[in-house]
């Protein structure tokens, strides 16, 4: 893990400078300051008439391997339930109904040797396209699994926010969860 995601100042140019409390970057030179902030990403958690998950095995780092779900970081600029949406489509090649907001988890991803900070919040939304029609984005999803809740191992969902996620879920932490969503395939 790199502290400082800078060699140099982005402000002067000098070298160095201090990283403190894993988000703010101080130039000991010109006194320049940056806050690496929090960064929000979306997912949705999808299920089909016969109860089952849908998961995607990840094709990228990191986690590349293991079980995550359709989504991913929101654009500058962007709403949250847009940034799903769209996710949604460059993932599966599919369009979901409004999503239903469950709620929020804090979670560190890394990429290109520096840290991240996220919220990722999570939502569950019923996919309208049928799955035959879609078109995985083969660089980011190797595989889909299609899971009963049982059948799900813990140790294998990617992000420590989606296991959180995952256990709210199986304790019945959400009244919206019960219900058995429609998924077209």
């Amino acid at each position: 893990m790199i502290e400082n995601p800078f060699l140099f100042c982005p402000q002067c140019g000098s070298p160095g400078g201090e990283f403190l409390r894993h988000h703010e970057y101080r130039c000991s030179v010109c006194g320049h300051r940056y806050f690496h902030n929090v960064a929000a990403a979306a997912g949705i958690l999808a299920r089909d008439v016969e109860g089952r998950f849908l998961f995607l095995r990840r094709g990228m780092e990191p986690a590349r391997g293991l079980l995550g779900l359709p989504g991913g970081f929101v654009d500058p600029g962007e709403g949250v339930t847009e940034a799903v949406k769209r996710e949604v489509r460059e993932e599966l090649g599919a369009e979901i109904s409004s999503p239903v907001f469950l709620d929020g988890y804090p979670n560190r991803y890394a990429f290109s040797k520096i840290w991240y900070h996220t919220l990722d919040l999570y939502f569950t939304a019923d996919i309208l396209t049928p799955q035959a029609q879609w078109t995985l984005d083969a660089q980011e999803v190797v595989g889909l699994v299609w899971m009963l809740p049982e059948q799900v191992d813990e140790t294998e969902l990617a992000f420590q926010s989606l296991r959180q996620m995952w256990h709210d879920w199986k304790a019945g932490r959400w009244e919206v969860k019960q219900a058995n969503r429609k998924l077209t395939r």
